[in-house]
């Protein structure tokens, strides 16, 4: 069978596109083990696409998968998104943008990129484009 792909996952292709000859993008991912090959397959992502994760971290992936406790500490989740980033540029220097997988990311998008000075994707940025499309803006011409 083919497995559940989120949206975010779909961009990877789209932003690849984007990239200058010898970048690739990146992914951010709550954990590396739920993502398979053929997630990247079903998407149309190379299968060698950089992945990280963030079940190293103290308090995101703690409390959205395992559940240890109700309340998310926001600051110590951005923390473990800017180091997740951090270690997925440390380790793949071509990386040119990244994809934020996960659609509990994207409030942590813009501390990301700040951090990075690359682009960041995720699953808000897309739909403002797809919605972009059905309700273009109106300018005075």
């Amino acid at each position: 069978g083919v497995p559940v792909a989120t949206s975010s996952l779909m961009q990877v292709p789209w932003v690849q596109a984007t990239l200058p000859p010898g970048r690739r993008v990146g992914v951010l991912t709550i954990c590396r083990a739920t993502l398979t090959p053929r997630h990247l397959e079903c998407v149309g992502a190379p299968a060698d696409t950089p992945l990280e994760g963030t079940e190293d971290g103290r308090e995101f992936f703690r409390v959205l998968i395992k559940a240890e406790k109700r309340d998310l500490d926001v600051a110590a989740a951005r923390e473990d998104i800017l180091e997740a980033g951090r270690c997925l540029v440390r380790a793949h220097a071509d990386v040119g943008a990244i994809v934020l997988e996960c659609t509990n990311m994207p409030p942590y998008a813009a501390a990301l990129q700040g951090a990075l000075g690359l682009p960041v994707y995720d699953i808000y940025s897309m739909i403002q484009w797809f919605h972009a499309g059905l309700r273009p803006r109106a300018f005075d011409v």
